[in-house]
């Protein structure tokens, strides 16, 4: 295998771009790691690369092991899913608001600093050839769980903690300098939800509202569950009010990551199996938008009925205690920026946004590895609905999973007649 692979303009300069930000002058030799499988990633092709150096002034060896994503090789994957503007987004979120955020806390110096991201040591962008190569976490003991699998309260718990820390440093920095903040979020652009993409997506939309419809009424036949989810799931309203969704303002708007599902939060656990840190990865789907969104993609997407039943104000309050405390941190005031009040009333606003986006992420989350495509396969003509052509779930538990969040929504009032 060769660097080419990733990319060609991925190149021994390149290696010794990495080494150099990694405390060392100049690269000895490479190593491709395992290669991931089927459906690990749709946007890119992704490899492990682990790169070695020395630093000559002192003779110390330096060591960067890697996830690299590069462009698909296939065109029609390319087009059907829009890679060159998931990678334009995720490397302008690594170029603009990373170094806006720590330059942000540089000058504020809080006591524990936002730092659970991977961090960037190369990148390249012309819409062609791009590639980001970025800290591959698992060396620090940091693995996705199961996709299918629902998480545990101790790990939903950690989750909106962190989630809670990522939305806080927007809140802070958008408070104390606003001016600044707005440059580095105009770095960011809507890869799902906008009339320039309504053509490219409102076909697979509508098989999704399908396979939630199905759910839904074999879950729920006869009730106000199935008549007001029934009504919230017709596509093109729909995709009208996840337009609206992400692009409203609020005082509570922040750099969102937009994919809040499971795989993208890999936790580190103790060596009695309780986990203690987490470190957030792909911010392809990047966005300045409320915080409601991420949360209630997170909650419907992650949680299941029993722990949402149980817990679910908890976790609210552990997101918003831990956004609170690095605001706090930063030096802005948190009751003025982030009242519990003001978060209660920004999730009756915004998060039936988790519903429309869960439709996508649960079906994904639900398919077994033997139906996905082979998207290397893809004709020039392909669409997305030829790769994720969803249809309603034959299994009982799959389809509940999706209606479960539904009844959640209509219950706490975020979808109404």
């Amino acid at each position: 295998m060769s660097l080419s692979e990733i990319s060609c303009k991925f190149t021994e300069n390149t290696l010794d771009e990495i080494i150099q930000k990694a405390g060392g002058t100049k690269h000895t030799s490479y190593k491709f790691g395992e290669c991931f499988k089927k459906g690990d990633s749709y946007l890119s092709r992704v490899y492990r690369l682990s790169v070695f150096g020395v630093n000559e002034t002192n003779g110390s060896t330096v060591e960067v092991h890697l996830i690299c994503k590069g462009m698909p090789d296939n065109v029609a994957r390319r087009k059907v899913f829009h890679s060159a503007v998931f990678f334009r987004n995720e490397i302008n979120f690594y170029t603009k608001v990373v170094p806006a955020w720590e330059a942000f806390q540089a000058r504020r110096k809080p006591a524990n600093p936002f730092t659970e991201y991977p961090k960037c040591f190369a990148s390249y962008c012309d819409g062609e050839n791009d590639f980001i190569a970025l800290e591959n976490v698992n060396f620090r003991g940091y693995n996705a769980p199961n996709r299918q699998d629902y998480i545990s309260l101790e790990d939903a718990i950690l989750t909106m903690r962190t989630l809670g820390r990522f939305h806080g440093i927007s809140l802070a920095f958008r408070a104390l300098e606003p001016e600044v903040f707005e440059a580095a979020a105009k770095g960011l652009e809507e890869t799902y939800y906008s009339e320039a993409k309504r053509q490219w997506y409102i076909g697979f939309l509508g098989l999704a509202c399908n396979v939630a419809k199905d759910a839904v009424e074999k879950t729920y036949s006869g009730t106000e569950y199935e008549t007001i989810a029934k009504k919230f799931l017709q596509p093109t309203p729909l995709y009208d009010d996840l337009i609206k969704l992400v692009s409203s303002d609020s005082p509570l708007a922040a750099i969102g990551h937009g994919d809040c599902w499971t795989p993208n939060f890999l936790t580190r656990y103790s060596k009695d199996k309780h986990p203690e840190a987490i470190i957030i990865i792909d911010f392809q789907l990047a966005r300045r938008a409320s915080i409601g969104l991420d949360i209630s993609f997170f909650i419907y997407s992650c949680t299941s009925e029993a722990l949402r039943e149980a817990h679910y104000e908890q976790l609210l309050k552990e997101y918003h205690q831990s956004a609170c405390a690095l605001i706090a941190d930063l030096g802005a005031d948190p009751t003025a920026v982030f009242s519990w009040e003001a978060f209660q009333e920004e999730m009756r606003q915004f998060a039936r946004f988790g519903c429309g986006m869960g439709i996508e992420s649960l079906p994904m989350s639900l398919i077994e590895d033997d139906e996905i495509a082979d998207l290397d396969d893809m004709k020039e003509d392909a669409v997305l609905t030829d790769v994720w052509d969803i249809k309603p779930f034959k299994e009982q538990r799959k389809r509940e999973r999706i209606a479960q969040i539904f009844k959640h929504a209509i219950d706490q009032g975020y979808i109404t007649n």
